[in-house]
């Protein structure tokens, strides 16, 4: 097995090699056989996957500073194998780092996840929808809601857990929180992640998922705790809540999405048993519309949007629980509510819009026409706050169908006669 001074050793070396490659293709003579263009691009390329190279390294260091791994005790390990009716399939592995360090580690994790570029077009797209704020940084936010004032933290892509230089298992809060490592380390065993990423709107399904029952198995834990012991958890943790009340509410809303939805689901299937729960997990929600509302289908799958010269770099859908937070943002959590219920697909698309900047269309189809109605109203006021914010770009909401409508987010006036015209 390669250490992790020598795995450190040649990630350098790689991104030498890569940074030598780069220089090579600028510098060498039939180079010139190439497009300018192609070249632009194949430099763009080298030099992100140098960065994301130098942040495995950043997580490797704060590997090795760290603590090392912990000893997870048989008695919780048996505890969890128990409660769910499953076996863990390898030895469930928990790492311990630094707190200050935690933070680089899940960084890295969630831009591999995405791949280089994927992170910094989520930030663009969401900006232009109105998500984010022009100076929001999607992935400083993204990090802090996962290791601002916790004692843990999962990581989906190893399917192993950390927790911080302060964690003692002596303490029963930091019990509860390697119950909470365990129980998504052994779920993540039995129902994988799939290989390819799903999209975002999937993947949140999933992760409030298996987070909801790892809340769920935390707060049991709790339960046993007071009954045995005495011991109540105090809720106070005023660093969370002064960093919830500094975030926007579209991240606000990413944060509390597994805590509520995916919690129920979770517990409601808990409750019926192992056989239950295991097929739930087995075959799971795939939108975050169906974890919202189980008993509903037919809905789901992304927009077709017309063909485009123009260089797209992001194609998501926000699902109903972007579209609700969306709605959200304009003050009347009942509308929201109302409107996103009759969400039925959507799908946006962040494209070149000139030479450096981009546009974004949104479509949302919604199971009515007066759905559609109400949306189109909410997202004109949206947009007056928007064009006041940025008066360089060009907005515009239309519909394109009685239950289809567009939003618009370009850079020129021009790119936004061509897309009304469609």
């Amino acid at each position: 097995m390669i250490s992790e001074k020598q795995l450190l050793t040649l990630l350098i070396g790689a991104s030498l090699g890569a940074g030598g490659w780069m220089y090579r293709a600028d510098k060498a003579p039939d180079a010139g056989t190439e497009s300018l263009e192609g070249v632009e691009n194949q430099l763009r390329i080298a030099e992100e996957e140098i960065e994301m190279l130098k942040k495995e390294n950043d997580s490797l260091r704060s590997l090795a500073q760290g603590g090392g791994e912990v000893a997870v005790p048989k008695e919780l390990i048996s505890k969890v194998e128990k409660d769910y009716g499953l076996h863990f399939l390898s030895n469930p592995v928990v790492h311990q780092v630094a707190g200050e360090e935690l933070g680089y580690r899940i960084e890295a994790a969630l831009e591999s996840r995405l791949g280089p570029q994927g992170m910094d077009d989520r930030q663009e797209a969401y900006r232009r929808m109105g998500w984010l704020a022009v100076d929001d940084k999607l992935i400083n936010q993204l990090v802090s809601i996962k290791s601002v004032g916790v004692l843990s933290w999962f990581d989906e892509q190893a399917g192993q857990g950390w927790v911080t230089d302060r964690f003692d298992l002596k303490n029963v809060p930091d019990q509860a929180a390697m119950t909470s490592l365990l129980v998504r380390i052994l779920l993540n065993q039995h129902f994988p992640a799939p290989v390819s990423y799903p999209g975002d709107d999937t993947a949140r399904t999933r992760e409030a998922i298996h987070a909801g029952a790892a809340y769920g198995a935390e707060s049991r834990f709790y339960a046993d705790s007071a009954r045995h012991m005495g011991f109540m958890p105090m809720d106070e943790n005023g660093a969370v809540e002064r960093l919830m009340l500094s975030l926007p509410p579209f991240i606000q809303g990413l944060k509390i999405f597994p805590t509520t939805s995916g919690r129920a689901f979770a517990d409601t299937h808990y409750v019926k048993g192992e056989k239950i729960f295991s097929e739930a997990m087995r075959n799971p929600p795939q939108t975050t519309y169906h974890l919202a509302f189980p008993a509903e289908s037919g809905r789901g799958g992304m927009i077709d949007f017309p063909k485009t010269d123009d260089e797209i770099f992001l194609t998501e859908s926000a699902g109903y629980l972007g579209l609700r937070l969306w709605l959200e943002e304009m003050g009347d959590v009942g509308i929201a509510e109302e409107v996103a219920r009759e969400w039925s697909r959507d799908g946006y698309l962040l494209f070149a819009d000139g030479e450096t900047s981009s546009g974004l269309i949104w479509d949302v189809e919604f199971q009515n026409e007066t759905a559609a109605e109400q949306f189109t109203a909410e997202a004109n006021q949206r947009i007056q706050v928007m064009k006041d914010q940025a008066q360089d770009r060009f907005f515009s909401v239309r519909r394109i169908s009685p239950k289809r409508v567009r939003f618009l987010n370009v850079a020129t006036a021009e790119t936004l006669t061509k897309l009304l015209s469609r």
